[in-house]
C-alpha cells in the first residue's frame, strides 16, 4: 500500500539528504512516498522566494512515482505556496533526472559549466501555467 506523507519533516529531509548525497537545509519542506510503511521517495523544496522555489527528488525504487504523488508534488508549490515557477537544478550527467523532468514538462533554461558539485549544472523550470499535473477537478 502506498501513502503520501508530510509527517516528520526532519526524517524526510534526512532521508532526502542521505539518498541524494546532498545536505539540505532545515528550511527544506518535504513530501514523502511510502510503500508498505517504508520510504521509497522524497521530494524536497527550498530556496523559497515569492515567485519561485527549488525542487529536489531522491528515490530508492524505480517504481516510486504515481499520479497521486504527481498531483501532490505540484500542488504544494503552485497552490499552497502560490509560486509561479519551480526550479530544478540538476547535474548534467544525471540523465535519469533530466529525462524525468523533461517527461513531466520541465523546460531547460540554462547550462552552467561547473555549476554543480559534480560537474555542469542544468537548470530546468516548470511554470505554473504549463503544469499538466495540477488537479483540475471533475
Amino acid at each position: 500500500m502506498r501513502r503520501i506523507t508530510t509527517e516528520n519533516q526532519e526524517d524526510l529531509r534526512n532521508w532526502l539528504s542521505k539518498t541524494g548525497s546532498i545536505e539540505y537545509p532545515d528550511t527544506t519542506m518535504c513530501i514523502g512516498q511510502e510503500k508498505n510503511g517504508e520510504l521509497i521517495a522524497v521530494v524536497g523544496y527550498n530556496n523559497f522566494t515569492p515567485n519561485a522555489c527549488q525542487i529536489h527528488v531522491a528515490s530508492s525504487n524505480i517504481y516510486w512515482l504515481n499520479k497521486a504523488l504527481l498531483h501532490a508534488i505540484f500542488d504544494y508549490p503552485f497552490n499552497i505556496l502560490e509560486v509561479k515557477v519551480i526550479i530544478a537544478p540538476i547535474c548534467k550527467d544525471n540523465y535519469k533526472s533530466l529525462q524525468l523532468c523533461r517527461k513531466l514538462g520541465f523546460e531547460q533554461v540554462a547550462d552552467i559549466p561547473y555549476g554543480h558539485q559534480d560537474g555542469d549544472l542544468i537548470v530546468m523550470v516548470m511554470k505554473r501555467n504549463r503544469c499538466l499535473w495540477l488537479y483540475q477537478g471533475d
